[in-house]
């Protein structure tokens, strides 16, 4: 969503109205209010783009939008580069997460050659006329992440492009580093020497958090060969009222209850087995709090007697929760496998 409001932004200061934008691409507006929405790449985003193009004809949009961005507005990507300790982790966390994640039309490779590491984009979709904007936001937001959290290393970064020079490169140049055109790859080339350079931003716990979201997300969108059980088991997370229902979980996945309760079913599967799998999960691990009582798991788990949850733990573990608690003591902290 956060790069939807960028172009839109965009396309306001040039004059073009959102109602508009958004009718192209069918997306209603009350998306916009709803900053977990996600959008089709070739049906919604590039729609969006194109159109905004033609009707501004503003050939530099990728130029506009990487150079607007800022470390926030990658969301919880973002959020999890500015808490790594060095460049080469921050390198590294982008590398695993942002295009998958944020940019899936392209897949980045990190290579060190010779004094330098590259960040290199490959194309995973054929682009057709939106190559070089696409391309130039690509490459442009990569390096906005640069300047945000290293701003000392830009005046040694180069920007590639494995296009000719556009006409209209010189009204950004001035922002931007040097830049070399009709090379082989889109790519970044920044000194290796500045690979162990600290962050003034890191904080170690702030990164796992983000790590354990972008896995979430990773697991619910990241793959082109999405499975559904998969995608409920990431969402059927214990949070302050609960569970989600299947209503709210088919609402995260863009499908009916109906529909999704008919994707389980064809897995031999059901959104209570699937629910009952996330309680016994948590479960094991809501026992090992000694400030909680049997009774306040139960709670927190959604069984409305103790009574209930004592039969439905015995299932899975073939003994009480309260022999389970005494063995966990004995034995010390239990490590739950995801």
């Amino acid at each position: 969503m956060s790069y939807v409001l960028l172009i839109l932004q965009l396309a306001n200061e040039k004059g073009l109205s959102t109602d508009d934008i958004l009718a192209q691409a069918h997306i209603p507006k009350e998306h916009l209010d709803r900053p977990e929405a996600r959008f089709s790449l070739i049906n919604g985003y590039a729609v969006i783009c194109r159109y905004v193009m033609d009707r501004c004809k503003s050939p530099g949009l990728g130029y506009e939008f990487g150079l607007r961005s800022t470390i926030t507005t990658h969301g919880i990507l973002g959020y999890g580069l500015m808490s790594q300790s060095t460049l080469r982790e921050v390198i590294s966390f982008g590398s695993r997460y942002g295009t998958r994640l944020r940019m899936p039309a392209w897949d980045i490779q990190i290579l060190e050659e010779g004094e330098h590491v590259v960040l290199r984009g490959t194309e995973n979709v054929p682009h057709g006329p939106m190559r070089c904007f696409s391309s130039q936001q690509l490459i442009i937001s990569c390096y906005a992440v640069l300047r945000d959290l290293f701003p000392q290393v830009c005046s040694d970064t180069r920007l590639h492009f494995d296009f000719q020079e556009p006409d209209y490169h010189q009204h950004y140049a001035a922002h931007l580093p040097e830049c070399i055109f009709s090379s082989q790859f889109n790519e970044i080339r920044i000194p290796a020497s500045y690979l162990d350079l600290p962050l003034r931003t890191a904080d170690k716990a702030a990164a796992n958090f983000a790590r354990q979201a972008c896995e979430q997300e990773l697991a619910l969108f990241g793959d082109n060969d999405r499975d559904v059980m998969r995608q409920v088991r990431a969402l059927l997370r214990l949070g302050p009222q609960g569970y989600p229902s299947l209503e709210q979980v088919a609402e995260s996945l863009c499908v009916s209850a109906r529909t999704l309760n008919r994707q389980l079913q064809a897995r031999d599967s059901c959104f209570r087995h699937l629910l009952n799998e996330a309680r016994r999960r948590d479960a094991c691990i809501l026992l090992q709090d000694p400030r909680l009582d049997l009774t306040d798991v139960a709670v927190r788990l959604g069984y409305s007697t103790l009574t209930n949850f004592n039969r439905a733990f015995r299932e899975w573990e073939g003994c009480t929760p309260g022999t389970f608690r005494a063995a966990q003591r004995t034995r010390g902290p239990l490590t739950p496998s995801t």
